[in-house]
């Protein structure tokens, strides 16, 4: 079956239509941007900045429109719709330096949405500013008699509002001055010279100018009126100043010049003299003031001489002045440094000490300042071992020092001073470093191994003497031994070991112990060695033959070379006859034997002859081995010849002398065996010999036997052996045996005690020691002992052989010879075979007696400060004992003078201080400092003196002869006059004895006095006293210690008043106030005194008036005006009145002088007066085209005022208030244009300058405009190829340059760069400049020949641009074509993008929210109020009032304490340009205001601190102090409003609110 399928298939389209649910999103935020100051228009509007916004929607509904506004309604300030920031208005950075502007971004959409963010706009400063100068004339008045070069005139002051190098001021004279000067930096004007060649009144008129450093650099000027005054009669006679000082170097020849003092007249035609009224036998004066020195001056000596210096002037009566001249005595580097003859510079140091204070070795230099300023250094610091501080001399060890490596040294410190040139003196330490036990004892080696020969006596193997790199008592090195002790000793000072008896290879081969070597200082050091001992095998065991004896019977028909009998004897370990050799050495008499050396055979030597009986032949056969010392064994060899018939039993040897026998052996010890040579079998038995039957026989063997114990009194015992034939008794032969017994040495000798020890105290005579005694087991001669020494300084010592007794032969010295001796005894028996001996080892120790004295080392002079505290250490005696232990304990003790003021330490002989010593009572003490030894008898005693110096210290003021002192004097004085002398002394010595007196300061009573000579005390006076009465004067007496002490007396005055009649004002201080601009010769003030007593009186002005701004009437005391006081030039005098007694000749007596009572200080205020301003100019002119932008700038005015504060501050305006064409920056004065699109003519402005003072005064001018007809499509286009800051900065510079290369005016209008450049100020993209040009005769010129005329001339306007901006400049004006439009840069697709991907994620966000409101809504859980009357069009902020003006969105009362948020949008205006009128949107007149009703959840969100919201703010940076302040980035719109309004056309601009 088959099947059939059909299918078909539709493609369908769906269109998603977009809806605007999206808001314009900024990018690229926060926008902060700069522009520079100026005045900007329409039409020459510079670019700020670029914003951008996208929107995810499509069309219209992403078709985004931007709106910029400013809530104060100054906005400068202009977007385009394509997001650029345009600068249009005026800009004035001194006024507001920064903008923070509302840019609101809205879509074309239906319903309209929107987003706003902020933007900040930085005004750069421009120099368009000039110096202000605080007043606009200025005056001095200098009395030239008193003028000297360099005195400072007066100061003039501008000030710049700019900032930067814009507001720095630099001052100039504009006509150069002979006399004058001015710091270009501070204004200040100074004389350039004493004005000398002025011989009259002169008035000298200076121009000063103030230049900023701005680009271009702006100026303005001021008058500077000096009034020179050479005769002021008035002035009286002053010094320059009331005290002068001088200084000169010491050991100046006389006649060297000290200093100038001047004193001024009122009038060059007064005479000066001049006189000294102290020191006159050191200084002298000359006519012109001129101090020289009359003697060489040492500094040492004085160094502060006060001179008084009176001046007299020729004037009738004359008048006087006097001065304190302060001259110091410079000093000169005459003298080096100075080491005190105390310092000790014998040191010890002990070692290993880090960081260790030697003291400080400080020098002293006369001179002072630099030149007494002393360092210290080290010519050698030993590899930085030591080091000095340089500045206070304190020398420390910076490692430690090592005795073994260096054991003194000798530093040498050198102090030198700072002066030049530098003077120098050095000082030698020797330094001894103290040993501690800081290095144990070191071994030669760590281990040894000593070969002994076995059986050796004991005697010395080994000297292991260890060396300690320390000395002293810390050297000395003790011996020990651990381990195997008993057959070895050390010698405990010497190190040599010993043996202390024979050694026995087969008993121990080996010893191992541990030799320790320490001291016995502290800390304990030791070393230790590990000591092996061989002990050497002696051949002491000889060759053993294998039989005790050889028996061989041979035939008498033997021949030769027979074989009688094969010897063999081995050594032990070795085989038979393997290193023997052997001889006969005995019993061959005959020659009828021969041995071979080396196999022991034993041959004939020749043919047996025919023997009738048995011949006997007993041979000694010796085998000797080959060992060291080799040793030898004999063995006997018994030969029996038979005759061939032998007929009865024969013997193998003739006779039996076998081996003595001990007495101790046992019953059946063998003696010998028998043997009988028979052919038939025999028997053996003993016939005769053996009474008492110690022996038995074997019958059949032949071998005897003991039977019992043997007596050696019984012994030797002869018995006789026969040997008889078995079967036939007749048949025998008998043969002698002799028998020994013996005593057998077995025991050697034995001291009790291998070693002892014994003290024998030095210088002991000869003398026994110790008696010795050894036992022996054995007994008769083997137990018979003599003694002997086998070593240890035979010499020395002797012994008894037979008592045993040790003696010295001679006394010892401890000191000089070995402490210690080891004297090795022996006993020997007199035993048999062999004597032996037993050893013991006598270590004899030498003790030392008490038979040194003490001995001190070296002692220097020691010196110590005075008044130290108890416990001081002044030094260290040192003594040394050469005895050891308690005979060598030093005590130390202080006797004779001194001792109640010192002591010193009994064991360490360190010196302190019991009490402190004062210098003034004793400064010299010569001790006494015994050192006994006292511990052991006899005791030793020896005494040394030491002397001890006591420095002063300044520790005593001076103190005056008397408490207090009285004189009398008058008040009236001449210069000079002595009072009295005081008097006080020092019991210190040296500079701390010196005293120099003063007059200490007392404002009422000093001044007057004057210490003549610092060193001497007399007081003196410096001219008349101001009052009559008791004074008291303080007069101080002070030391040149340091730190320098002081002592005091007063001194009581009784001062009678001499004067003649002085006059008395009733006040001494007046205060007076004068408006300024009184005029000439207005009264001031009338002064009088209280009482003239009918006599003339004379007023004088004493100071406050050199300026000569006033004139007192000397007989009237009226005090009058000489000039028109000016607060701005000076606000307050202070002048000094004196009322004196006129008198009408020399002859009478002298004007009686300043006192208290004829003296008044009168303080004149001169009050501000408010003095109308004054403009520069009377008119300006300007010139202008009409096609110029907003804010054009025309000309600037600019007024002075010479007041201060509100009176000096002035505001411009246009008289006639503010016309359609132009306005004026009120605080700058600069004039800019508004709109003059299509004017032409002159216009003819009035401006007024207006200060701020109580009485506001004005100043007009006038300011002719000259607008030159011009049209925008003359305008040409420049592009140049650099940044749009810098074309901006340099716009004057441009400008010019066009004018010069065209030879046009030429006006640029509008800088800019291109619109697609973001980032255009920083940028490196061209700049388009606008232009428009005019000719000679005003009228302007066609573009195309304005272009033309550019490419004629790039290349110089290219040039001169080059050296404008200091870099190559293409200058080109672009074609038609270059205005057409770049397509979409590539960031726009990407935005696209984004804005769709955004939007997908924006709508499920909107839908969330919305589901959520509305289970909120349905649950209860919010309430929702929304009380809104919305009306058509009240969407757009931008909506005008009924008044057609843009005003501020009032908030309803009744939503005050809502959450409704207002906006307020103030002088909001559309881009400006050719579609200005299509850009800008109108609302109905109804609409006064927007409303917006945020969602306010008070439930649960709110509890938890995270209230929701219809959209979360993104773009709003909030502002707390601006009118505007929102939480949300979008406004909603109703979506049943009717549709967003349309634009309406706006014909006029408005105009831009005053600054």
């Amino acid at each position: 079956m088959t099947f059939f399928s059909y299918f078909d298939s539709a493609l369908f389209h769906i269109t998603v239509l977009d809806v605007n649910d999206n808001n314009p999103e900024f990018q690229n935020l926060p926008y902060s941007f700069e522009a520079l100051e100026g005045e900007y228009t329409l039409n020459n509007a510079t670019r700020v900045g670029h914003v951008t916004a996208t929107d995810l929607d499509e069309g219209e509904n992403a078709r985004i429109s931007y709106y910029l506004s400013a809530e104060d309604g100054d906005n400068p300030y202009s977007i385009q719709q394509d997001g650029t920031i345009l600068v249009t208005g005026s800009v004035d950075r001194e006024s507001k330096d920064k903008y923070e502007l509302l840019l609101l971004a809205s879509d074309n959409g239906v319903p309209q949405r929107q987003n706003f963010t902020h933007v900040s706009i930085r005004v750069l400063d421009v120099n368009d500013n000039p110096p202000e100068f605080t007043r606009a004339q200025y005056s001095a008045s200098i009395p030239v008699a008193a003028a000297k070069e360099g005195q400072s005139v007066l100061a003039v002051s501008a000030t710049d509002p700019d900032l930067g190098n814009n507001a720095v001021v630099s001052y100039s004279l504009t006509n150069h001055s002979d006399d004058f000067h001015i710091n270009n930096g501070t204004g200040e004007i100074s004389l350039s010279n004493n004005l000398e060649h002025i011989t009259a009144d002169t008035v000298v008129t200076l121009t000063v100018v103030a230049t900023d450093h701005g680009v271009p650099q702006l100026t303005s000027s001021a008058s500077v009126a000096l009034y020179l005054l050479v005769d002021d009669p008035s002035f009286g006679l002053a010094f320059e100043s009331s005290s002068y000082e001088f200084s000169i170097e010491e050991d100046k020849g006389p006649g060297s010049a000290v200093g100038a003092v001047k004193a001024l007249s009122g009038s060059i035609a007064v005479q000066v003299g001049y006189s000294l009224k102290s020191h006159w036998d050191k200084f002298s004066i000359g006519d012109q003031g001129d101090i020289v020195a009359l003697v060489r001056l040492d500094r040492e000596e004085g160094d502060l001489y006060s001179i008084l210096v009176q001046a007299v002037d020729s004037l009738v009566p004359p008048n006087t002045a006097v001065a304190l001249v302060t001259v110091r005595v410079e000093d000169i580097n005459d003298n080096p440094p100075v080491f005190s003859a105390w310092i000790q510079t014998h040191l010890s140091a002990p070692e290993n000490a880090a960081g260790l204070d030697l003291g400080t070795f400080s020098a002293t230099d006369l001179d002072v300042g630099d030149n007494a300023l002393i360092s210290y250094s080290l010519q050698d610091d030993f590899a930085g071992t030591f080091h000095i501080n340089s500045s206070t001399g304190k020398l420390m060890t910076k490692k430690p020092l090592d005795r073994e490596v260096m054991d003194s040294y000798e530093l040498k410190i050198i102090a030198t001073d700072s002066g030049k040139p530098a003077q120098s003196a050095s000082l030698v330490l020797s330094i001894t470093v103290e040993d501690v036990n800081d290095n144990p004892p070191v071994l030669p080696q760590k281990s040894y191994s000593v070969t002994v020969r076995e059986n050796e006596p004991p005697h010395v193997i080994l000297s292991a003497v260890a060396t300690d790199a320390d000395i002293g008592y810390n050297a000395i090195i003790h011996y020990t031994i651990t381990g195997e002790t008993t057959s070895f000793h050390v010698g405990e000072l010497s190190g040599d070991i010993a043996t202390l008896q024979p050694l026995d290879y087969e008993s121990q081969s080996q010893y191992k112990f541990i030799l320790k070597a320490f001291n016995t200082g502290e800390p304990h050091l030791q070393d230790t060695a590990n000591i092996t001992v061989t002990v050497e095998d002696v051949n002491e065991e000889g060759p053993v033959f294998d039989q005790s004896s050889y028996h061989k019977v041979f035939l008498d028909n033997s021949t030769a070379g027979t074989l009688v009998v094969d010897i063999n004897a081995r050594d032990e370990g070795k085989g038979y006859d393997e290193g023997i050799f052997y001889n006969i050495s005995g019993g061959n008499s005959e020659g009828l034997f021969s041995l071979s050396s080396t196999t022991g055979e034993l041959r004939l030597t020749r043919d047996l002859s025919t023997q009738s009986v048995a011949l006997y032949y007993s041979l000694n056969v010796t085998a000797t081995d080959s060992g060291l010392p080799p040793l030898s064994a004999s063995v006997k060899v018994s030969v029996v010849v038979v005759p061939m018939d032998l007929s009865f039993p024969v013997f193998l040897e003739e006779a039996y002398h076998p081996a003595p026998l001990p007495e101790q052996s046992p019953p059946d010890t063998f003696v010998v065996e028998v043997r009988a040579l028979y052919k038939l079998p025999v028997d053996y038995s003993i016939t005769s010999g053996d009474e008492e039957g110690y022996f038995i026989i074997h019958p059949s063997s032949g071998i005897v036997r003991t039977s019992k114990n043997l007596k050696l009194e019984d012994f030797p015992v002869n018995f006789k052996v026969r040997a008889t034939d078995s079967s036939n008794a007749a048949i025998f032969n008998e043969m002698e045996v002799k028998v020994e017994v013996i005593d057998e040495n077995n025991f050697p000798p034995v001291f009790p005690s291998s070693l002892l020890e014994e003290r024998l105290p030095e210088h002991s005579p000869a003398t026994q020691i110790v008696q010795l005694k050894a036992q022996n087991s054995d007994t008769g001669r083997n137990g018979f002992l003599t003694y002997g020494i086998l070593n240890g300084q035979g010499l020395k010592f002797r012994i008894n052989e037979t008592t045993g007794i040790l003696y010295s032969t001679a006394p010892f010295d401890y000191e000089e010879e070995p402490t210690e001796y080891q004297v090795v005894v022996y006993a020997e028996d007199d035993g048999i075979p062999e004597k032996k001996r037993g050893y013991c080892t006598v270590v004899i120790k030498i003790i030392d007696i008490n038979d040194w004295p003490p001995v001190f080392d070296p002692v220097p002079d020691f010196s110590v400060q005075e008044n130290v505290p108890v416990g001081f250490i002044v030094g260290k005696i040192t003594a040394s004992d050469r005895d050891t232990g308690d005979n060598a304990f030093i005590l130390y003790d202080l006797t004779g003078e001194g001792e109640n003021i010192f002591e010193i330490d009994a064991i360490q002989g360190i010196i302190k201080i019991r009490n402190s010593p004062d210098y003034e009572t004793m400064n010299k003490y010569n001790l006494t400092v015994t050192a006994v030894n006292n511990k052991s008898a006899p005791f030793y005693q020896a005494a040394i003196h030491v002397r001890v110096a006591v420095v002063d210290v300044n520790d005593n003021a001076p103190v005056f002869a008397q408490s207090s002192y009285s004189a009398a004097m008058n008040m009236v004085n001449p210069v000079g006059a002595p009072v009295l002398t005081v008097s006080a002394t020092d019991r210190d010595q040296g500079h701390n004895g010196l005293i120099e007196y003063y007059i200490l300061p007392d404002a009422t009573v000093s001044p007057f006095f004057l210490i003549e000579d610092l060193s001497e005390g007399k007081i003196i006076t410096t001219g008349n006293l101001s009052r009559s009465g008791e004074m008291h004067l303080t007069v101080m007496a002070k030391d040149k210690g340091s730190p320098p002490l002081n002592g005091t007396a007063v001194v009581t005055l009784s001062v009678f008043d001499n004067r003649p009649f002085v006059p008395r004002f009733n006040k001494s201080e007046i205060s007076v106030s004068v408006l300024e601009n009184t005029g000439v010769d207005y009264l001031i003030y009338d002064f009088a005194v209280v009482e003239t007593s009918g006599k003339p009186i004379n007023y004088t002005v004493v100071s406050g008036n050199e300026r000569g701004h006033f004139r007192l009437d000397p007989e009237s005391g009226e005090l009058r005006t000489a000039v028109n006081l000016d607060y701005e030039e000076v606000s307050q005098y202070v002048i000094l009145i004196q009322a004196n007694r006129r008198v009408s000749s020399a002859a009478e007596v002298q004007r009686s002088g300043l006192f208290a009572e004829n003296a008044a200080m009168l303080t004149i205020s001169v009050l501000d007066v408010n003095e109308q301003p004054v403009f520069s100019s009377p008119s300006y002119s300007a010139r202008i085209p009409s096609s110029v932008p907003y804010k054009y700038p025309v000309t600037t005015v600019q007024a002075t005022d010479p007041d201060s504060g509100d009176n000096g501050c002035l505001q411009y305006s246009l008289v006639g208030g503010q016309t359609n064409e132009f306005d004026i920056n009120e605080n700058t004065g600069q004039i800019f244009t508004v709109s003059v699109a299509g004017k032409a003519g002159t216009f003819y402005l009035q401006v007024q300058a207006a200060d701020q003072g109580t009485r506001r005064l004005t100043a007009q001018t006038t300011v002719n405009v000259t607008v030159d007809s011009s049209s925008s499509s003359n305008v040409v286009m420049l592009v140049l190829n650099q940044k749009i800051s810098a074309v901006e900065r340099k716009r004057v510079e441009v400008q010019r340059v066009l004018e010069e290369k065209l030879g046009w005016n030429v006006y640029v209008l509008n800088i800019y760069s291109k619109e697609s450049d973001r980032n255009s100020r920083s940028s490196t993209d061209e700049t388009q400049v606008n232009i428009i040009a005019f000719d000679e005769a005003h009228q302007e010129v066609p573009a195309e020949d304005v272009k033309r005329k550019v490419r004629e001339q790039r290349a110089a306007i290219e040039l001169g641009l080059q050296d404008v901006f200091s870099a190559p400049v293409s200058a080109a004006v672009p074609e038609a074509a270059a205005a057409a439009a770049a397509p979409a840069p590539p960031e726009r697709a990407a935005a696209i993008v984004l804005g769709v991907l955004l939007a997908t994620t924006f709508i499920a966000f909107l839908a969330y929210v919305l589901l959520d409101l509305k289970r909120k809504r349905k649950y209860g859980k919010q309430d929702l109020v929304k009380k809104v009357d919305i009306m058509e069009g009240i969407d757009n902020p931008w909506a005008d009032d009924k008044n057609g003006s843009l005003k501020s969105l009032e908030k309803p009362e009744h939503m005050n304490n809502g959450r409704t948020e207002v906006m307020s949008f103030d002088n909001l205006e559309g881009t400006r340009g050719d579609d200005s009128e299509k850009d800008e949107i109108q609302a109905p007149p109804k609409d006064n205001y927007l409303e917006t009703v945020l969602l306010d959840y008070k439930g649960e969100s709110e509890e938890n601190g995270a209230p929701e919201k219809a959209a979360e703010s993104r773009n709003v940076e909030v502002q707390p102090t601006a009118r505007f302040t929102t939480e949300q980035d979008s406004f909603p719109t109703d979506t049943n409003q009717k549709p967003a309004l349309s634009v309406k056309p706006q014909p006029t601009l408005p105009a831009p609110e005053k600054n």
